[in-house]
């Protein structure tokens, strides 16, 4: 009400939303720079992490999500940009699993999304592994889930709808028949926030540009079963996308 008064009579306030947020979406190169530090240093976290057999059968997900977010910390994080997931066994079926005491047992899928802040900025990566003996299962799911985020990955150039990359993924699981299982959009960007414009969603509006991030992160949720997510974030470029996740996605056994 003070700005209306404030104002000439001949000029009209018009309520706006989303303006910050939109020119957010593209990045400068001190953006960009930071994004891919942080980055780094979240996915050189697990390396480590998994190098130090840190997850192994007989551990709880709270103990390897503890270690994780300390192997962050020492290595500079300043926090975790949200709570480390570690999903096993029939959590690895929920999305947004936290991490509670239960025990990692022989033939589990375990699935790790998580981050670090460093300076304002966000990183988001998700990894899932496999306890011991693989089963036929969480072989299938696993390599349907690999090969739809290798599409998005191809998918994500300049000029590209949202909406098209996340049909690249979600049609390749459809395919497969687990659509149904495939219950959250395929990727946003990241920066101050962990999640921020664009949306790469059924509902996706508007096209990649260069200087843009997103997450690519199909997955596959079978409720009393398991799941598998695989989660890099890139930045578009004006060719192929950078991925700044590069640890291996070939199926590890731990």
């Amino acid at each position: 009400k003070k700005l209306e008064e404030a104002c000439p009579e001949d000029i009209t306030l018009v309520p706006v939303s989303g303006v910050i947020e939109k020119q957010r979406e593209k990045k400068d190169y001190y953006e960009l720079e930071r994004l891919e530090e942080i980055a780094l240093l979240a996915n050189n976290a697990l390396e480590d992490l998994l190098e130090a057999g840190e997850l192994a059968i007989g551990r709880t997900e709270r103990q390897v999500a503890a270690d994780l977010e300390y192997r962050m910390r020492k290595a500079g994080a300043e926090r975790v940009s949200f709570d480390t997931i570690v999903a096993s066994g029939p959590n690895s079926a929920k999305p947004h699993h936290g991490a509670e005491d239960r025990v990692i047992a022989n033939g589990d899928l375990v699935t790790i999304d998580f981050g670090a802040h460093l300076r304002g900025f966000n990183s988001d990566m998700t990894r899932t592994f496999v306890a011991g003996e693989v089963t036929d299962f969480a072989k299938e799911i696993y390599d349907v889930v690999l090969e739809a985020q290798l599409a998005g990955v191809a998918a994500a150039r300049p000029g590209t709808a949202l909406y098209d990359v996340d049909r690249a993924c979600r049609s390749i699981i459809e395919d497969a028949g687990f659509g149904e299982y495939f219950v959250h959009s395929t990727g946003h960007g990241i920066g101050l926030h962990v999640h921020e414009g664009p949306s790469a969603a059924v509902t996706g509006k508007g096209y990649l540009e260069e200087n843009m991030t997103l997450t690519i992160e199909p997955g596959i949720y079978v409720p009393g079963k398991g799941g598998v997510r695989i989660e890099d974030t890139l930045i578009i470029t004006s060719g192929a996308p950078k991925i700044i996740t590069p640890m291996s996605k070939e199926l590890r056994i731990i």
